[in-house]
C-alpha cells in the first residue's frame, strides 16, 4: 500500500550520473497517523519511512517491489511532519537526509523482491 499522496508528496526527483536517485518529499502534517504518534510531539513512524523508500524504489525501477529483508537499520534522528527530507537511494542502500544532504536521519540496506525474481 503506497503512502504517496496521503502521508507524503514528492516535490522533486532526480537521478545522478552515479546512479543515485534523490527524491525530495514533504509530509502532510494533518495526516491522522500523527495524532497517535505521538500526541503533542508528532514524528514520522520508522515503518512509514521504510514504506516510503519501498514506494520510491518501486517507482525508480518501474515495477512493484517489496523489501524482503532490511539490514543495518539505524534511526539516527526523528523525522517530524513539518520537515522536508531527501530520500537517497543507490543500489540497495537507502538514506533519509536533510535537504542539504549533510545530516542522516535514517539509513538501511535492503534486499527486495520483484515479481518472479529476488534482487539485491
Amino acid at each position: 500500500m503506497s503512502l504517496r499522496n496521503s502521508l507524503y508528496l514528492v516535490e522533486n526527483q532526480e537521478r545522478q550520473e552515479s546512479g543515485e536517485a534523490i527524491c525530495t518529499i514533504r509530509f502532510d502534517a494533518s495526516h491522522p497517523i500523527f495524532a497517535g504518534h505521538f500526541p503533542g510531539h508528532p514524528i514520522v513512524p520508522g515503518a512509514c519511512l521504510i514504506q516510503i523508500a519501498e514506494d520510491l524504489l518501486s517507482e525508480q525501477l518501474g515495477q512493484n517491489i517489496r523489501f524482503s529483508s532490511i539490514r543495518n537499520l539505524k534511526f539516527r534522528k526523528p523525522v517530524t511532519p513539518d520537515m522536508q527530507v531527501a530520500v537517497v537511494i543507490k543500489d540497495n542502500k537507502v538514506e533519509i537526509r536533510d535537504l542539504s544532504l549533510t545530516e542522516v536521519y535514517a539509513q538501511f540496506a535492503a534486499t527486495y523482491m520483484c515479481p518472479h525474481t529476488d534482487v539485491q
